[in-house]
């Protein structure tokens, strides 16, 4: 070891001698947690200086494909090397690695997605901490999005059905564990050919019955067409906030409807309904308009 800068090394050692002085005096959850601090920062420094294969993470899954770029966040397609299966990882960017708030948000998103276990909601299997500090959310990898599935073929009136289905069954789960998804859209809604079993996903932006994401500074990242106007008006939300973005989907998937049936007006009406201005005007809840849709599916709804 050189000496080149032994003003440096004196500095460090203050530092790290009032840090322990500090330690020493704190509470053992404090002390925990100062801890944890510290070693987040040194796995972001030594990251910086290793030669580690970034493709390679936890040593246990290869990024296989760049899925999605953010200006925060990216998704990886990862395949694990000892069981072969595929798993979605979501990260922040490098450059977002001492971003505590990203962090902070991407945990409250992972103890949300595990907290959800139910077939139309995509599970988050584990959360992995980087060799930089960074959090990565290991979840269940599902090929496709609606949205792009919507662009390559128009859709059956059984296939709008089914995907209103698995979405209000999704939501009356997520809304029976306590949260507001606040960002359902094609972008967040995954299947892999089979529309029965499409699931909900990326719950970034959730928030508990009752709150504003003011109060949690979450950033508003839902797509302006789907998000109801008390999201949009940053009011506190409730389960009939996402009744209202299911409303605007079931209209966005009967315009990709190319037959002709008496069951569109039904499916129109109860679009209409789902989403009208006013929450008090919509279905109570998931539950509600499941049954509603049962009826839309079977015959036409005058009045809705």
């Amino acid at each position: 070891m050189t000496h080149d800068h032994p003003a440096d090394f004196e500095e460090i050692a203050r530092r790290f001698s009032h840090l322990r002085q500090v330690l020493n005096q704190s509470s053992p959850e404090t002390r925990d947690m100062l801890v944890d601090r510290v070693r987040d920062a040194l796995d972001r420094g030594e990251a910086r200086l290793s030669n580690a294969d970034p493709e390679i993470v936890a040593n246990s899954f290869v990024l296989e494909a760049l899925v999605h770029d953010g200006s925060a966040i990216q998704v990886y397609r990862a395949r694990h090397r000892d069981l072969g299966t595929l798993h979605a990882i979501k990260m922040p960017r490098p450059d977002h690695a001492d971003d505590p708030v990203l962090r902070k948000l991407m945990l409250r998103e992972a103890e949300i997605g595990m907290a959800l276990r139910h077939p139309h909601t995509a599970a988050t299997q584990t959360v992995l901490r980087l060799a930089d500090g960074r959090p990565a959310l290991v979840m269940e990898w599902i090929g496709s999005r609606l949205a792009g599935l919507l662009q390559e073929r128009p859709l059956s009136l059984g296939e709008v059905t089914s995907v209103m289905t698995s979405v209000l069954s999704g939501l009356e789960a997520i809304h029976a564990a306590g949260f507001v998804h606040c960002d359902l859209s094609p972008l967040n809604l995954l299947a892999d050919g089979d529309l029965s079993r499409l699931k909900i996903a990326d719950f970034g932006i959730a928030l508990r019955p009752g709150c504003r994401h003011d109060e949690f500074d979450l950033a508003f990242a839902a797509p302006p067409d789907f998000a109801s106007p008390e999201q949009m008006a940053g009011q506190p939300l409730d389960e009939r906030s996402d009744l209202y973005s299911a409303g605007c989907l079931l209209s966005l998937l009967l315009s990709h409807y190319d037959g002709e049936s008496d069951g569109t007006e039904a499916l129109q009406a109860l679009a209409n309904r789902l989403s009208r201005q006013v929450p008090q005007d919509r279905p109570e809840n998931a539950r509600a308009a499941l049954h509603l849709l049962g009826g839309s599916a079977k015959r036409p709804v005058v009045g809705a």
